[in-house]
This record gives structure tokens, C-alpha cells and sequence, in this order.
């Protein structure tokens, strides 16, 4: 991982594992601090610094890892010098907004999509902005030659502390949801060359012509069935699910669960079918049926979500009698 990504990635994991153990200026909230706290704490390090000297060293340097460089002496130890860059590349975010790098942008987006993943974005449209930045960064590197498209992508992730390409996946869903489809198919095309695992993005392509085209669904579903012969992706078959549960082909939704159930590991997974095969009985109007697959889930309630499934359990068989599987 490179510039902040490692650090963003332990402060978040830390919050989610209180057990995790960080050491306080890892995980500290750089954000929150004021400048002149930064400049103090530089100074404790031995890196005397005020706003003018940041920026005559800023005009020989083109990132916060190449004021590091400049300003470090190897005089301290590695954790020193891990808090040293960490309270610069704040001071750099911060005062010199003019002089943009890679790990700054992919920072600044990371907090976007926290901020987003957290519910606190007060104006998507910031995120929407470092969305069409990150287009050009990708597309102007490929027209450098220098690097195809999924090497590139590659090489800007490891900026960043989130999965970008699955949060790219989720956000374009979130925008299919939302009935946002003009947005979600601009991005969806903007991103589509950069991505490794197309399926899921091919998926999403065929959610998007659903409403007008179900057969595009159940075509894309098909052939996803057969690319998931030689490689099987639960996740994967537990999203087609999702979709043709709604539209799509009965008999494509049954074979979706029955390839979910082969595969299934943890208790967590198994509800997840249920809840599935309930709606998907609700949209038949088989009001008992649902009732019934609503009961087994009440019934589960409480359970632990991480233990290994039992192909023995009642519920289990039920589910696979019922789809004749």
C-alpha cells in the first residue's frame, strides 16, 4: 500500500476491532487537528517547520513523500519517521491544495467514500467530482502508453485504503436503485476497461436494460452460469439471485440458489438464501410459502452467523426440497 492508504485502512479497522493493536499515532484523526499542532508535533520530531518554510520546500517537491525525503535525516526511528510523514502529508493536504499528488487524491477520496459507506456525506456530488478526477487520472496514464488499463488501475488502488473496484460496484448498484440509470451507465462505461473482474460489472450492465430488456438479464445470467462452471463464485451467484428474483427467468433464480447452496459454508450465507427464496415466493404471490421460509428465518434469529452450515439441518432439506435441487 502506498502513501496514506495503510494508515487510513488501520484507523477504519481499528474502529470496526477495538482489540486490533495500533499504536495512537497510526490511527490518529490528522483532520482534526489544527495546523499549529501539527508544526509542534514536527518539532518533536525535530523537523522545525512554519507555513512559509512548507511551502519554499513545496516548490522543490512534488508530494508529501517527496518532503519527506527532503526533510528526513534518518535520525529517528521508524516509527518516527512513519509519524513525521503522516503529519506532513496533513500539513501538505492542507496548505497546499494547489499542488495535488496521487496519494493526496487518493486520500481525499478515501475519506469520500468512508464518509459515503458511513452515511455522513453531506454533498455526494464531492464524491461524484473525485469520481470523474479519478476517470482522467486512469485515462490520461493510459494515453501516456505506459501501462494498460487494469495495470493502471491496479497502481492507483494501491493508494487507496477501500476495495475501489468494489466500491465502484456498489456505488453504480446504488445508483440503479436509486433510478439514477443515465449516471450509473456513464460511470459504469467509464470504468468498465479498468476493472478485473468484468462479471460483476457485466452484470450490472445487464440490470441496467432490464426494465426494457429482461432477456438481456437472463442472457448475461446464463453465461455467467457457465463462466462460474470452472471457477464457482457464491458471491457472485448470490448477486444474479438477487437480480432475477425481481425479473428475469424462474427457472434461472432456481438454479442460482441451487449452485448457492452447494457452496455454502456459514450460517450467515444460508440466511442470506433464505431471505432470497422468501421474496422470491412473495413476487409469485405464494403468500404460505413466503410465510413458511419467514418462520425458518424467525426461528434462526440468534444464531451465530459464523458457524459452518449443516447440510442436515430441517432447514436446509426443506430449502432443497423445495427447489427441487
Amino acid at each position: 500500500m502506498c502513501g496514506r492508504a495503510l494508515y487510513n485502512l488501520l484507523r477504519i479497522t481499528s474502529q470496526e476491532d477495538p482489540n486490533l493493536k495500533v499504536k495512537p499515532w497510526q490511527v490518529a484523526d490528522y483532520r482534526s487537528l489544527s495546523s499549529k499542532q501539527l508544526f509542534e508535533n514536527l518539532k518533536d520530531l525535530k523537523v522545525i517547520l512554519d507555513k512559509n518554510a512548507l511551502e519554499a520546500y513545496a516548490e522543490e517537491c512534488d508530494s508529501p513523500e517527496d518532503l519527506l525525503d527532503c526533510l528526513w535525516l534518518d535520525e529517528g526511528s521508524e516509527d518516527d519517521q512513519e509519524f513525521c510523514y503522516l503529519l506532513l502529508f496533513e500539513l501538505w493536504r492542507r496548505l497546499l491544495p494547489e499542488k495535488q499528488s496521487l496519494s493526496i487524491f487518493c486520500d481525499e477520496l478515501d475519506h469520500c467514500i468512508e464518509l459515503y459507506d458511513q452515511g455522513l456525506l453531506d454533498d455526494e456530488e464531492v464524491l461524484q467530482k473525485h469520481l470523474r478526477d479519478l476517470e482522467d487520472v486512469l485515462d490520461e496514464t493510459v494515453d501516456r502508453g505506459q501501462a494498460s488499463p487494469l495495470e493502471v488501475f491496479q497502481n492507483v488502488s494501491r493508494y487507496c485504503a477501500h476495495d475501489l473496484e468494489g466500491f465502484l460496484y456498489d456505488y453504480i448498484s446504488d445508483q440503479i436503485q436509486s433510478d439514477n440509470t443515465i449516471y450509473a451507465s456513464e460511470l459504469l462505461d467509464a470504468c468498465y476497461d479498468y476493472v478485473a473482474d468484468k462479471k460483476w460489472f457485466d452484470l450490472l450492465k445487464a440490470w441496467l436494460f432490464a426494465n426494457n430488456d429482461v432477456e438481456e438479464l437472463n442472457r448475461v445470467a446464463t453465461g455467467l452460469f457457465n463462466d462460474l462452471l470452472d471457477a464457482p463464485d457464491l458471491d457472485l451467484l448470490l448477486e444474479i439471485a438477487k437480480f432475477l428474483v425481481h425479473r428475469g427467468d424462474v427457472r434461472l433464480f432456481m438454479q442460482a440458489i441451487g449452485r448457492s447452496l452447494v457452496l455454502l459454508k456459514t450460517e450467515e450465507q444460508f440466511q442470506i438464501i433464505l431471505k432470497l427464496v422468501a421474496e422470491y415466493y412473495r413476487c409469485l404471490d405464494k403468500d404460505s410459502e413466503q410465510q413458511h421460509i419467514q418462520q425458518l428465518i424467525q426461528k434462526r434469529v440468534g444464531y451465530n452467523l459464523e458457524r459452518p452450515v449443516d447440510p442436515t439441518d430441517p432447514a436446509f432439506k426443506h430449502i432443497s426440497m423445495l427447489l427441487s435441487i
